[in-house]
């Protein structure tokens, strides 16, 4: 049953995390938007279309906690590990970002 447990809590931690990005992600679109024709709207829409590395990697792992939830064992095992490279996809990528917006 604690198995159980553990994979639920990755999904839904999963799950949150690429909600947070990809509501980030359109912050910065609405931000490139308002510099429309200017190179700063350029780096702004890079930004946003970088953010959908961690949000495709979120819901992979979520779909791997899904087929862990439904027996598989590969799935099962290896579903922390996924959530790790969530966190190091999305903690990476709030580093850039937060440089590349603040520092200019």
């Amino acid at each position: 049953m604690g198995e159980k447990d553990v994979i639920l809590a990755v999904l839904g931690s999963d799950i949150a995390i690429a909600g947070l990005v990809l509501i980030f992600a359109g912050f910065l679109v609405t931000k490139a938007a308002s510099y429309e024709g200017n190179r700063s709207g350029d780096k702004y829409n890079y930004l946003a279309v970088a953010s959908l590395a961690p949000i495709l990697v979120a819901l992979v792992s979520a779909w791997m906690c899904i087929d862990a939830l439904q027996g598989g064992k590969w799935e099962a095992n290896h579903a922390l590990f996924m959530l790790k490279i969530v966190l190091a996809l999305t903690g990476g990528y709030a580093v850039i970002s937060a440089v590349l917006t603040f520092f200019p």
